[in-house]
């Protein structure tokens, strides 16, 4: 028997949603009627000095005009690949929205510094979340040499574009496939090491990591495939899954709850990554990372599956002539679940790659963004009713207008195509051709 929905109606979950929309405009629109007066975005800088002991408070609040695509949105339990899908009767639709990131910094003496960042947007499950809490030790180099480690939950250092503000892109506002799958299901929640070395316009890094609670890791390229949004998981998010043949009721595989809990203790192994970049102040920076989180994919706890996530992934940033900034990402893994031997198994098995290259130019108050990428997914099981195979491009325009250094206006226009034979099954066609327009105002204090 599959653990169903837990007695939770469709209109139970409109309606919470609402409520959750509800309060975090209205905390949104609180803080802004605040905050609305310190054009200065140092104003709430070192709130607290005490000792060796300092606090830094910044914090970022979005207003957003969204029409959405004509597919309905993976938020809403479809296969869509857009943040902002169509309503349920496939009709486009015009969305006002608003959301917000706090990041508390506190600095405790010379050489260790604390990070906390809360969210808040009308789609998390709760008003408020918590998406990053880390500590962090990096005494001042000795000579060429240096050392870092932190300690608690934080992002990987895999993106070569989500450098800005709360772990946002400067470029766009939505992330590439590679790095909203990141953003979704990939967090270390445990600790990390790292030597540097300095020796003229070169810097070097290597860096390793121990971490736990990210067991489901790759249910999403399995059962929904990439996707793009800009939507980090926090701490006390679910993520919808599609009722795809594998999961619903009677399916195969249907002890999977109607949520994704991406970061759940399923078997008690202890998974690693590893990583190393090179950074020259006149060719750029080249980062590689290898990441296998050693899952026992055998497992299932309160229905949530352990998934054997492993992924390699590589990236290059330059600054070209004429202040043309260049990123090129890469991506190769593979997640599966269930891996009996054959002719029994493996139940499900997901090769995926995914690969972007973005320019951007910037001048003045202005910045224009171009981003293309590509997707794929290699279905390698044995199991009928479980095709997780899918083809994709996307291509990502963006124009930024600053009109004063704490805030930041951004027209985006995204066009996906996609084919995943899956979706036949939900009732919709296995091709589709998505836009999504977004219009945002931010600002910064």
């Amino acid at each position: 028997m599959g653990l169903g929905d837990h007695g939770e109606t469709p209109q139970g979950r409109l309606g919470r949603r609402r409520r959750v929309g509800l309060l975090a405009a209205s905390t949104a629109a609180a803080l802004i009627t605040f905050l609305a007066p310190l054009q200065d975005a140092r104003a709430l800088d070192d709130v607290l000095t005490l000792g060796g002991f300092s606090l830094d408070v910044s914090g970022m609040l979005e207003m957003r005009a969204i029409v959405g695509s004509t597919a309905r949105s993976w938020e809403d339990r479809s296969l869509g690949k857009v943040r902002y899908g169509a309503d349920a009767s496939g009709e486009r639709r015009t969305l006002v929205r608003p959301e917000g990131a706090l990041v508390l910094k506190p600095k405790f003496g010379f050489d260790v510094t604390g990070t906390v960042v809360i969210t808040a947007n009308d789609q998390q499950r709760t008003a408020l979340d918590l998406n990053e809490a880390f500590l962090e030790y990096k005494p001042a180099p000795s000579g060429e040499w240096g050392i870092s480690a932190r300690g608690g939950a934080f992002y990987p250092p895999i993106s070569a574009e989500n450098s800005g503000f709360a772990w946002t892109s400067p470029y766009t506002i939505t992330s590439s496939a590679i790095n909203s799958w990141v953003g979704e299901e990939i967090k270390t929640i445990g600790a990390e090491a790292g030597i540097q070395r300095r020796t003229g316009d070169l810097e070097i890094d290597f860096r390793g990591a121990l971490y736990m609670l990210n067991d489901p890791t790759g249910t999403l390229l399995a059962w929904r495939g990439w996707s793009f949004n800009d939507r980090e998981t926090g701490f006390f998010d679910r993520l919808a899954l599609a009722p795809i043949r594998a999961i619903r009721p009677g399916g195969r595989l249907d002890e999977q709850a109607p949520t994704e809990k991406p970061f759940h203790e399923v078997d008690e192994n202890v998974g690693f990554y590893v990583a190393a970049s090179a950074d020259h102040v006149d060719y750029g920076r080249l980062a590689l990372l290898y990441y296998d989180n050693l899952a026992d994919d055998r497992d299932l706890v309160k229905g949530q599956w352990a998934w054997r996530t492993k992924f390699a992934s590589a990236s290059y940033k330059v600054l070209l002539p004429g202040e043309v900034t260049f990123i090129g990402q890469f991506m190769v893994g593979s997640t599966s679940t269930i891996t009996i031997p054959k002719p029994r198994g493996p139940i499900v098995y997901a090769a995926f790659r995914s690969g972007y290259g973005l320019v951007s130019k910037d001048w003045g108050r202005h910045r224009l963004s171009l981003r293309g990428d590509y997707f794929a997914v290699d279905d390698r099981d044995i199991t009928p009713d479980d095709n997780n195979r899918e083809r994709g491009h996307a291509i990502t325009g963006a124009y930024i207008f600053r009109p004063a250094p704490n805030q930041r206006i951004t027209l985006e226009v995204m066009h996906v195509t996609s084919t995943r034979p899956e979706r036949v099954f939900l009732g919709t066609p296995a091709r589709a051709k998505e836009i999504q327009s977004q219009l945002s105002y931010r600002f910064f204090f």
